[in-house]
Order: structure tokens, then sequence, then C-alpha cells
């Protein structure tokens, strides 16, 4: 009995060594987003997620503890075991007393996301039935088949979705400028230019913008007002001669409304609405940038 019981610890404290192994902890500090921490330990934001499905979709929570893989433990892992890949796709066969409710707990998930991959299950499971647990991603080949050869260049709304921690780094870090004076040619905390405060926001996530309103507005692809969603450059003529020279970046959008923050030659970094008559008159266009590769 007591050979059993020292197996028994030893066992559960080895998994407690390997789990501790794979994920490290993080407390959340004022200001961070899943993008800056992400990046703070080299990680991908949807890894982030799939240790933490909790806080998908939600403000992050001042000192609350997220996992965040391990990449070290993980490089390791690949290579020691580098002929055994997990496959994506995972299906599990329903045996007899079985709920969605326990099935969602045993692989970590949400019931919602049972039912919305086994639409036409019944309530009441069927013993036998191969529930879907993950599905496995579309090749680029087969949303072309389905969509045709254009519809990843021209879907742009899949890249707000695709990057909402990225955006809202974005609206967090040009927001911490509100206040700032304007400057003609700024770059820095001590006074933005328009072009000036794109350029510095953008830079903090590594993406290079050209350093002219002008110039930024030939970047990303052009987007139907009603289309706009955050994180989207706001381009208006202010010059009296139709040409672009003032840029902002979309902050929120509420019906028709659109607010941008932006640095005023008056009144410096504020943010504005299309609505406001001075800029409804000189609105010129939206570009989305953002899933936009740079050229090299």
């Amino acid at each position: 009995m007591n050979i059993y019981k020292l197996f028994t610890f030893l066992f559960l404290l080895t998994s407690s060594l390997i789990y501790s192994q794979t994920s490290i902890e993080h407390k959340i500090t004022k200001g961070e987003s899943i993008y800056a921490i992400a990046k703070k330990y080299d990680v991908k934001e949807a890894a982030i997620y799939e240790l933490n499905p909790n806080i998908k979709g939600k403000l992050l929570k001042l000192n609350a503890t997220l996992l965040i893989p391990n990449n070290k433990f993980t490089a390791e892992q690949k290579t020691a075991n580098n002929s055994k890949e997990v496959p994506q796709a995972q299906n599990h066969i329903i045996a007899s007393g079985e709920t969605l409710s326990k099935i969602s707990k045993k692989y970590r998930t949400s019931i919602n996301e049972l039912e919305r991959l086994n639409p036409t299950v019944p309530k009441k499971l069927p013993i036998g039935y191969s529930l879907i647990i993950r599905e496995e991603p579309p090749t680029i080949e087969a949303i072309t088949k389905e969509f045709g050869a254009n519809a990843i260049v021209e879907n742009t709304e899949e890249v707000e979705s695709a990057e909402p921690a990225k955006i809202q780094f974005l609206i967090e870090a040009a927001s911490k400028n509100l206040g700032t004076r304007y400057r003609s040619g700024g770059t820095t905390f001590s006074g933005f230019d328009c072009s000036g405060l794109i350029f510095n926001t953008f830079n903090q996530i590594d993406f290079t913008l050209p350093r002219s309103s002008n110039q930024q507005a030939k970047i990303g692809t052009k987007i139907q007002k009603s289309q706009a969603q955050k994180g989207d450059l706001i381009f208006f003529a202010t010059n009296g001669r139709g040409t672009i020279n003032h840029v902002g970046m979309i902050t929120e959008i509420i019906g028709d409304e659109i607010k941008f923050i932006h640095s005023s030659v008056h009144l410096g970094v504020i943010v504005s609405s299309i609505k406001e008559a001075y800029y409804s008159k000189r609105f010129k266009q939206i570009n989305r940038v953002l899933g936009i590769k740079e050229k090299d």
C-alpha cells in the first residue's frame, strides 16, 4: 500500500512539473494588452488565448494572472518528438452518460463552440456519435476554390477580426498621447504632427509607415466609409487644394459616426468625429493597413 501511495505521489508530482514547464505565469500590469504581452514573451497571441480561453472578448484585469507558453520547453519538446505531430482536427466518440458540459470540460473548450461545430447534434447525445471537438483550418487552396481567387485579397473585413489585440494595442498606444501639443515634423512625446503620431503609433508594432500623410494614404487598401473599422487610417484634405494632408486613426464607430485620434494644429492630440462639419466636408478616404504586407 505504501509503495502504491509513493507511486501515485511521484506521478502527480511529475505531471505538475511537466505542466509548470510548458507555461509560465504573467501578472497583468497597467496599460498592457495581449499583443504587448505576446511580443514580450515572443509567442503568438493565439497561443495565449488557447491557455486562457476565459479572456477572449474581455478587457484584461489589472493584476490578473495569465498563463504564457514556455517557448524554451516547447522547442525542446519539438526536438525530442520531431517525428510526432499532433493533428489539428479532433473528434470524440460519445459514450453512455456523456453530455456536452462534461465533454467541453474534458477538452477545455466551450459548449457554444461544440454546438457551433456540431449544429445537427441532438440535445440528448446518441451513443457512438462522432462529435467534432476541433476542426482543421481550411487551406488557402480550399478558400480559393470556394470563394474565388480574389477572396483573400478583397475580403478585408477579416483583417480586423483576425487582429483584435493588435488593434486595441494601437488605440491604447495612441491614446497615451492625448493632450500632447502639435509640433510640425514631430514624432515623439515632445510633440506630434498628424502623420508623426500615426508613424509613432504603428512603429510600436514594428510596422513602418511613410512619414507624410500623403504617402501614408498610398499604403494598404481603400475601404468604403460603411466598412470602416477600428485601426483603419482616415484621411482629409484641409489645405484648400483638395490633396490629402491630414491623417488620423479610427478609434470608435457608433452607427454611422466614426471617431478618430489625430494631432490637430491648434489643439494637439485629440479625438474628433466625422460628424463634425469641418472634417465631414474635408473627408477624402479610409485605408486599411493591418494585414497588408509591408514593401521591402
